[in-house]
């Protein structure tokens, strides 16, 4: 999996992980030249650390839940504070086997792009183990950062 769009250009990235654990830094991180646009990554698996590294409110996550737009919006905004960056993904979820509910089942995934000006945020539901599921938001989040800076470019310009 490659990121076109920072190959091409001088934008940088970072990620904010907590269902991820890692995957998605791993994922860029393992490609060539890689350096030139990814700045690093923040594991923040626990919630005391999405609040005192990224800066998420503790009100929003007492309010939303930890697996919710809100919480990985503020994830992603406070990692492109935290690491300089252009852009910044981050990702909470349930990967499973246990710790689904009714409203937040197991494969329940957040995920949300932050850049200049801007942070759009996405509720998406896998299927399959813990292994499968952390795999498909690995390749999700690249779609939706390719998407998202392909729209977005233009104001970092």
């Amino acid at each position: 999996m490659q990121l076109t769009s920072f190959i091409q250009t001088s934008l940088t990235i970072g990620t904010a992980e907590s269902l991820t654990g890692g995957a998605i830094a791993k994922a860029i991180s393992s490609v060539p030249g890689s350096s030139r646009y990814f700045r690093g990554a923040i594991v923040a698996y626990a919630e005391d650390v999405k609040v005192s590294v990224l800066g998420v409110s503790e009100q929003t996550i007492a309010d939303k839940g930890v697996v919710s737009e809100e919480v990985v919006a503020q994830m992603a905004q406070g990692c492109r504070k935290v690491l300089n960056v252009d852009f910044a993904i981050a990702t909470s979820g349930i990967a499973g086997p246990d710790g689904g509910t009714v409203e937040v089942p197991v494969g329940t995934v957040c995920i949300s792009v932050a850049g200049p000006g801007f942070c759009e945020s996405w509720t998406v539901s896998f299927k399959g183990d813990r292994k499968t599921i952390v795999e498909a938001v690995v390749r999700k989040t690249f779609d939706y950062i390719e998407e998202t800076v392909k729209r977005h470019v233009v104001s970092v310009g």
